[in-house]
């Protein structure tokens, strides 16, 4: 298991020649990486490193120089080209013995390829994006990889209608699927761009680091200013007057049609995912368990039963949610708990939402997609 732990230096800078020697090792994302002060996915942007753990590898700053421990580095990388080569697949199905009695499909991608959104727009149409500017597409059989245009993390995708999506990810990448393909959308954005969410073709919005809010109209893409600097990770609205945004040390915005205002949070903590049942209620999870409950116009801390860092959310009915995370953590929300399910992954996972009929999908390290076949 990769484990990343990445805390923020206050300027968030460190000293020259320390992102080179990480990007020695490091030459591609694995997986979420977590900071009480900030929130990305991969390793960028590399500057803002103090330290990095990456399992029995350590690295340290000391008088301006990094030293490094060869002995548990080389340990790591044997046992991670053992579990490299025994993880290569090419999207098809396998049933797991181990959870016959949950019924769960696994989809086996290749190159153990991080899946970090999942969406359906029919039982037998879905997409997955993932590091390194992975698409697949699902055609109600098999999960199979697609032409991309970048090679950037993608983070995020929204469905406007079955052949038409965007895709947003690191570095301002914002892709449109049109026509068949993906199209690369030059706005000429740095900023790492961490989610996308259309409620139709012309009303669509997207959020990231620095705060950054972009809005999508009849005219295209434009940027609003916000409230105040954070990292935004997730948005959600529930129609064109009535959205919000959620971010790292429990930044919470609001859009009432006009203007994005901070409202105020019950939590300190970084939030991850957050997911509307109406414009009235509504959930947000992040770390260390965290879950929280918007009801009658606030926001509350709601009982969590694990610590795990929660990192998606998702609703396929009012009273019926499900909730995912590190060490492959599953919850689901039945008679108003949150309650621990079991889990055909104990790599941490990214992503999870439903089809049109109701049929469960998960996805995260290690690249496996997780179907659930007879969702309970």
């Amino acid at each position: 298991m990769y484990y990343l732990d990445i805390p923020c230096l206050p300027n968030n800078s460190v000293t020259t020649g320390w992102d080179t020697e990480i990007e020695k090792i490091l030459d591609t994302g694995y997986v979420i990486l977590d900071k009480k002060n900030y929130f990305i996915y991969n390793q960028y942007p590399v500057s803002n490193i103090k330290h990095l753990v990456l399992m029995k590898v350590e690295i340290f700053k000391f008088e301006g120089k990094i030293m490094i421990n060869l002995c548990k580095f080389f340990l790591f990388l044997f046992f991670a080209i053992l579990c490299l080569s025994c993880s290569r697949g090419d999207g098809r199905e396998e049933v797991n013995p181990t959870n016959t009695k949950t019924l769960w499909r696994t989809y086996s991608l290749p190159h153990y390829i991080s899946i970090y959104h999942l969406s359906f727009t029919s039982p037998n149409r879905g997409w997955a994006t993932g590091e390194g500017g992975v698409i697949f597409s699902y055609n109600g059989n098999e999960w199979t990889q697609v032409s991309s245009p970048t090679k950037e993390q993608l983070f995020s995708l929204s469905s406007i209608e079955e052949n038409r999506l965007y895709a947003v990810g690191s570095r301002g990448t914002i892709l449109l699927y049109s026509d068949g393909r993906w199209i690369l959308e030059k706005l000429g954005i740095e900023w790492d761009i961490m989610d996308v969410f259309f409620l139709n073709e012309d009303e669509g919005w997207a959020v990231g680091e620095n705060s950054f809010i972009l809005q999508h109209d009849d005219k295209g893409w434009k940027v609003w200013n916000a409230p105040r600097i954070g990292y935004l990770t997730r948005v959600f609205f529930t129609n064109k007057h009535s959205g919000w945004a959620v971010g790292n040390n429990g930044l919470i915005f609001h859009y009432e049609g006009t203007s994005w205002e901070k409202v105020i949070s019950p939590t300190e903590e970084n939030l991850y995912g957050l997911y509307f049942i109406s414009a009235q209620e509504g959930w947000a999870v992040g770390a260390v368990g965290t879950i929280l409950h918007y009801h009658h116009d606030k926001w509350s801390i709601y009982p969590s039963p694990v610590e795990n860092h929660l990192l998606d959310i998702h609703f396929d009915s009012k009273r019926r949610g499900w909730i995912v995370g590190a060490s492959g953590v599953i919850l689901k929300y039945q008679a108003g708990k949150w309650i621990e399910n079991p889990s055909p992954s104990k790599k941490a996972l990214y992503t999870v939402t439903t089809d049109d009929q109701g049929t469960l999908w998960i996805s995260g390290k290690a690249g496996k997609i997780f179907q659930l076949r007879k969702n309970p």
